[in-house]
């Protein structure tokens, strides 16, 4: 958790906030998404022209990974910065960001591709520059997480971003949408309390004698001087921040009146007087003193010492006193901070242009030693299904030649894969000789492995193959998604004296029936709505089974069909009061059902 009020600091453009534990530790808030690279410091990114007999099968392809972090050389020399002013400081690393949610629910994390030319307007009425179009909805927040753009494009679109991505800026930006948790002071209150007692006493005596007679000037000066202050600043954000103050501020006024009845209590307080200094005590004038009888009668007629007549006695003495109380009195409460930021792929081709890793032309006019590469990606909505649902799924590719064995190759997709952002994958075959222009074409079968299911085959017959000729090929499961928003109105959960529905999803999936997934709905919630995903064989319908429930009883309702993507649940009203003894009861009509509509 880092402070929002303290701690921050700005080096090398790179904003810094403070651990709110560990006043020696910082956290980095990245720049910009950049290009992701890989161990060996090569950049994550391919940008292909594809050129054959036609337009048809001719354009480009664009493929990159994007991270949201620092290079290792930057949180460096960050933090070797750091260190000048701190030497204990250390760079922790990013600050922890909020993700997306699962199940389709929007989230506080999101990822955006924007640019002109990788606009996938999915209608099919025109023909534009991408004919298609994969990115992650997710951002890269999590460290080591990565996002992925791909598209493949016409031959117009190709140039264009080729050209793109050797200027100063391309036509191709990534955008992050995130936020972090801080620590503000939501109440804090200081009082300081200062006192100060002076006691200043001066003493000061003349003796002249002339001609045996004395005169005593006795003069004393008492000045007691007494400066008090109390201060009290008070910074009050629990309004806005939902915190209820009022245990705070009954401390605050306890201490407050307790410390001004001592400060101003003149008997047993700060303010109480220093013990007084006696003006002129006795004997403090030395000689001309008369001989008593005893030493007029024993010690005889010896001289007395003489003693002048002028003397002084001079006497100064200062008391201060000085009392400060101080006392803090604080609350924190968390925020979200929202993080919004964009980079731009830009340069790109004039750094890395001459490097066939990245920037290459491919002639699909090579019949002898040309390859085609096909690359599969797994479709961004159903890229979620990998958590839960789905385990892994196998792509076997076979490309059958006339004179010659068949050329196959299998790539398998896991949710590890999926979850460090490895969501394509390429196969190349190679071409052979062969002259006819439908040498491209290739075949493929699909194997998706479900959790607790069977495994789906596409096609559903072994030996049977779906005939391809796309470079790129989306992978969508054979089964569908779909997000279920459920709505209640919680107002007649109190009026019918009901506290929470469950609400039970029930689907078929692989061919078997299974609960999906459950929903709680609770008369206190401050959402009114929830969302979630619920997967399901193509042509299967989706069950609802809803039951209520109080304090004194359990309403199960029937199961429905659910056949649309907004559910809108009514509690089911009382029972009829049941009739008195003295009066038949009449049968009345069965009560609507409290399910969805």
């Amino acid at each position: 958790l880092v402070s929002y009020d303290e701690g921050q600091r700005t080096i090398f453009g790179v904003q810094l906030l403070r651990d709110f534990n560990d006043p020696n530790t910082y956290y980095y808030l990245p720049q910009f998404p950049r290009l992701a690279t890989r161990a060996d410091g090569s950049f994550e990114i391919l940008c292909v022209k594809y050129v054959g007999a036609n337009a048809t099968t001719s354009g480009g392809l664009f493929h990159a990974l994007v991270e949201f972090t620092l290079p290792p050389e930057a949180v460096s020399a960050i933090e070797r910065e750091l260190k000048k002013d701190n030497p204990a400081a250390k760079l922790a690393g990013a600050v922890p960001l909020l993700q997306a949610g699962k199940d389709g629910e929007e989230g506080t994390g999101s990822f955006e591709v924007v640019s002109a030319v990788l606009a996938d307007r999915g209608d099919g009425s025109t023909p534009g520059f991408t004919r298609s179009l994969v990115a992650t909805d997710e951002a890269p927040l999590l460290p080591g997480s990565k996002a992925v753009v791909a598209a493949i494009l016409s031959p117009q679109g190709a140039t264009l971003l080729w050209d793109s991505l050797a200027g100063g800026t391309s036509d191709v930006s990534v955008s992050i949408h995130a936020s972090y948790e801080a620590a503000v002071k939501a109440y804090n209150a200081k009082v300081v309390a200062s006192t100060e007692t002076v006691y200043t006493h001066f003493s000061r005596i003349s003796n002249q004698q002339r001609e045996y007679t004395r005169r005593q000037l006795r003069k004393v000066v008492d000045d007691l001087q007494r400066d008090g202050s109390l201060q009290i600043d008070v910074v009050d954000r629990s309004a806005g921040l939902g915190i209820k103050p009022s245990d705070m501020a009954a401390i605050l006024q306890l201490v407050t009146d307790k410390l001004i009845e001592l400060m101003f209590d003149a008997e047993a307080g700060w303010a109480k007087d220093p013990e007084r200094e006696a003006a002129v005590e006795a004997n403090q004038i030395r000689g001309r003193q008369e001989r008593g009888w005893f030493s007029q009668t024993f010690l005889g007629a010896e001289d007395t010492p003489y003693y002048t007549d002028d003397q002084y006695v001079l006497k100064r003495r200062q008391d201060v006193r000085s009392n400060t109380f101080v006392l803090n009195l604080s609350q924190t409460s968390t925020i979200k901070v929202p993080v919004d930021t964009a980079g731009n792929l830009s340069g790109l081709y004039g750094a890395l242009g001459r490097d066939p890793r990245y920037f290459r032309v491919v002639d699909l006019a090579d019949p002898a030693f040309e390859f085609r590469t096909v690359h599969f990606q797994i479709d961004g909505a159903y890229a979620d299904a990998f958590q839960d649902t789905i385990n892994f799924v196998t792509v076997n590719l076979r490309k059958t030649y006339p004179d010659r064995p068949a050329f196959t190759k299998s790539i398998t997709f896991t949710s590890a894969d999926i979850a460090k952002g490895g969501t394509i994958q390429d196969i190349s075959f190679p071409r052979l000789g062969l002259t006819d222009a439908d040498w491209g074409k290739y075949e493929i079968q699909t194997r998706w492995s479900v959790r607790d299911r069977p495994t789906l085959a596409v096609p559903k017959e072994v030996d049977r193959w779906l005939p391809m000729n796309d470079a790129a090929v989306s992978l969508t499961p054979p089964f569908e998604k779909r997000v279920i928003e459920v709505d209640a109105d919680r107002s007649l959960f109190t009026s019918r004296g009901l506290q929470t529905a469950v609400l039970e999803f029930a689907s078929v999936l692989a061919g078997k029936p299974r609960l999906e997934k459950k929903a709680t709905l609770r008369a206190a919630d401050a959402a009114t709505t929830q969302r979630l995903a619920v997967y399901h064989d193509r042509e299967t319908p989706i069950a609802l089974r809803a039951s209520w429930h109080s304090a004194a009883e359990r309403i199960e309702l029937p199961l429905e069909l659910v056949d649309g993507e907004y559910l809108f649940l009514t509690p089911p009203p009382r029972p009829a009061t049941p009739a008195t003894p003295t009066t038949p009861a009449t049968p009345s009509e069965p009560p609507p059902p409290g399910g969805a509509r």
